[in-house]
Parts: structure tokens; C-alpha cells; sequence
């Protein structure tokens, strides 16, 4: 479970404006500041990274035509190309991973918003963990008031949330204070858009953030 008072930053994301939590991987990072390489967010150049394993040698001729103009337009630091030993070698790995995207509104989100935040945050399920932000008000007359009669439409949307592996949560002075904790993160395979949605992350936070 991520902690209430990790670090969230501001990005947009899928056309979303979202609070994600993120880890940074400081070695790729360094790498990338030295060699001035950046955010690659090309998808057809992670499409044939992705297919590469790293730091191992690639011979020339196993790869296709696309692949090989693809490979060659590579900014520097990407890949290393050996044309004497015929030869790639991917160096190329996420300089950061996203663990946690919230969708939150400036003062948390409405009941009149619940259900299409709801969905909004069900798309983040191929990339991360996800959650609501909730309106501070709403979700204190839950906690505060247990005995006090059940809100439906706040039952509906925790059941909703729970159907769909959407944590909600409220934010207070002290973090965000989980009502509903999202489902644990389990990708069944990874994918070149996975890598993708991670890259558009660092483009956005920058070899300064930390």
C-alpha cells in the first residue's frame, strides 16, 4: 500500500489531468542526463525496444526492415550500433514508473462527479494502481458519523470503486486518508504502451524532479 504522505505530482495523462505517485530510477536517470537523452515517447521506437533485451547484442540481420530505420533514427543513448560487428544493444529502460494516479478535483470530487471519476480512473487499470479524491465533507460524515444513516449514494460508489479496483480517498492535513484502498497493481504482461505511459510521465516531471 503506498504510503498517505508520499509525493504526488501534477501531470496529464490519457487526456486527464491526474495526481500520480511515482518512483524514480536514479541510475537510468543519471544515465540519461550524461549522455542528454531525455523522455522517448516515440511509439513505434518502443514498439522494437521492446522486443530487445538489454545490453545483449542484436545481430543486424535478424531484425526487419521497419525495425532497422526505426533502430537508426534513435536519438543518442538509446541504442548503441556496432556496423562493423553488425550488431544493436539496446541500453535503453524506464527512467521512471507511475505506482498510483488520482483523479481529484481542486476541493476533491462531487457526488454529482462520483461516477464518471469512477470511470476516468478505470482507465488507468492497464498501467497502475488507481483512485478518487473525494470532497473532504462527504467523506467525514462517513468516518465521523458511523451510526448515523447510510448515504446510498456514497455506498454505490464504494461498491462501484471496489468492482472496478478504484481506491477513494479524501485528502486531509496529514495526506490522503484511504476510505478504500485500490486493488494491488498486477499487470499480466508488460507492454511497449506501458512503457509508453511511464515515458509521457518523465517528460512531464524532468531529470530535476525528486
Amino acid at each position: 500500500m503506498l504510503l498517505a504522505e508520499q509525493t504526488l505530482a501534477g501531470l496529464r495523462l490519457r487526456g486527464q489531468q491526474v495526481r500520480a505517485a511515482v518512483t524514480v530510477f536514479a541510475d537510468e536517470a543519471c544515465r540519461r542526463s550524461v549522455v542528454g537523452l531525455g523522455a522517448v515517447d516515440s511509439r513505434a521506437l518502443l514498439t522494437v525496444l521492446h522486443d530487445l533485451p538489454l545490453d545483449l547484442p542484436v545481430p543486424l540481420s535478424s531484425l526487419d526492415a521497419h525495425a532497422l530505420r526505426t533502430l537508426r533514427t534513435a536519438p543518442p543513448g538509446v541504442v548503441d550500433q556496432e556496423n562493423e560487428q553488425g550488431i544493436f544493444v539496446r541500453r535503453l529502460v524506464s527512467a521512471v514508473r507511475v505506482e498510483l494516479v488520482l483523479v481529484h478535483g481542486p476541493q476533491g470530487i462531487s457526488p454529482c462527479e462520483w461516477d464518471s471519476a469512477v470511470r476516468d480512473a478505470s482507465q488507468f487499470a492497464p498501467f497502475c494502481a488507481r483512485g478518487v479524491v473525494v470532497s473532504h465533507s462527504v467523506s467525514e460524515r462517513a468516518l465521523c458519523n458511523p451510526d448515523s444513516p447510510r448515504d446510498p449514494d456514497f455506498d454505490l460508489l464504494l461498491l462501484k470503486a471496489r468492482f472496478y479496483g478504484v481506491g477513494v480517498a479524501t485528502q486531509g492535513s496529514a495526506g490522503l486518508c484511504w476510505l478504500l484502498e485500490p486493488a494491488p497493481y498486477r499487470p499480466l504482461r508488460h507492454s511497449a504502451a506501458q512503457w509508453l505511459f511511464h515515458e509521457q510521465a518523465w517528460r512531464q516531471l524532468g531529470p530535476d524532479w525528486s
